[in-house]
């Protein structure tokens, strides 16, 4: 019989992941895409610069654990004009992808939950 982690292992396996930038440009624009990388770029700080596998999964999920997305001041600070809004629903449906980041993220937006609401499953704690 098989246990709870290979029935997960399994499960993930065939979740297919794809890069989040084709799909994100489609939805939203190359522009607004070169701002959140922008944006990512600029908190670069040597603890979180690790950008894994997929280097735009990477600039969303620090400007998500930054609030670059979400504050307006942020917002406008990084040139970001599409609605906190539309973005949170994008990032809510495209969780699977989000959940296969392997590199670094803002480990204090981490611990305080602020991922949390976009892992499949996963429920908002903090955010």
């Amino acid at each position: 019989m098989a246990n709870s982690i290979d029935m997960i292992s399994r499960s993930a396996a065939r979740q297919v992941i794809y890069p989040l930038r084709p799909s994100f440009v489609a939805t939203f624009g190359e522009a607004e895409a070169e701002r959140i990388e922008v944006a990512a770029a600029g908190h670069k700080n040597g603890i979180h610069d690790n950008s894994g596998s997929d280097p735009f999964r990477w600039a969303l999920m620090i400007c998500l654990g930054g609030r670059c997305l979400e504050e307006d001041r942020f917002r406008k600070y990084h040139g970001i004009k599409t609605s906190w809004g539309d973005i949170d629903a994008w990032l809510l449906d495209h969780s699977y992808e989000l959940a296969a980041h392997d590199g670094d993220v803002n480990f204090i937006a981490a611990m305080a939950g602020k991922y949390n609401k976009y892992m499949p499953g996963g429920n908002e704690t903090n955010g």
